[in-house]
């Protein structure tokens, strides 16, 4: 003897205060004497058949689109920091830009890392670029995406890692500088 669920038309002992299985509220569902009923069962093999259909559709489209366009590429910043040295032959100031590169795709020769920085004015004061393919996707180490020591200086805010495809930006990480 069993309560059958008037909402998912799963058995549930006949003492159930509530279904076993979506958890409706089964106290004025009468005992049912007879054994489940292959329509009962069809129904549950149906809706879960349904599910995993749906499941696997969501995780296939999931996969293809994450390796469309390189979005799931991602940069996550180490340091960022300009130091100005005081040499006896003058001030020296160094700008550096590290991080580490998460993510990177089977076809990464198609891919360029551009990084900028900008000035408090928020205008581009100076930029490098590099394939993707230059950087060893196994290094546990953080690469390096801009270093430059130089007597000129730069009044730098922040700088921008950008993923480049096709001359098409596809992500963009920032940070602000440090000043050491």
């Amino acid at each position: 003897m069993s309560k059958i669920c008037p909402n998912c038309g799963v058995n549930s002992p006949d003492n159930a205060k509530f279904c076993i299985e979506c958890k409706t509220n089964l106290e004025d569902v009468p005992i049912n004497k007879e054994e489940k009923t292959s329509q009962n069962i069809n129904l549950k093999q149906r809706r879960i058949i349904f599910i995993a259909i749906i499941a696997i559709a969501i995780f296939t489209a999931g996969f293809f689109i994450s390796g469309l366009g390189g979005s799931n590429i991602s940069i996550t910043f180490d340091e960022v920091y300009v130091e100005a040295n005081n040499y006896s032959s003058g001030m020296e100031y160094t700008y550096s830009v590290a991080g580490y590169i998460n993510n990177f795709p089977n076809d990464k020769d198609n891919y360029i890392i551009r990084t900028v920085l900008y000035g408090t004015d928020g205008k581009e004061l100076t930029s490098t670029t590099k394939k993707l393919s230059s950087f060893d996707k196994y290094s546990d180490l953080s690469y390096t995406f801009f270093y430059e020591t130089t007597k000129n200086h730069m009044d730098v805010d922040h700088a921008s890692v950008q993923i480049i495809k096709n001359n098409q930006v596809l992500n963009e990480f920032n940070s602000t500088i440090t000043k050491r």
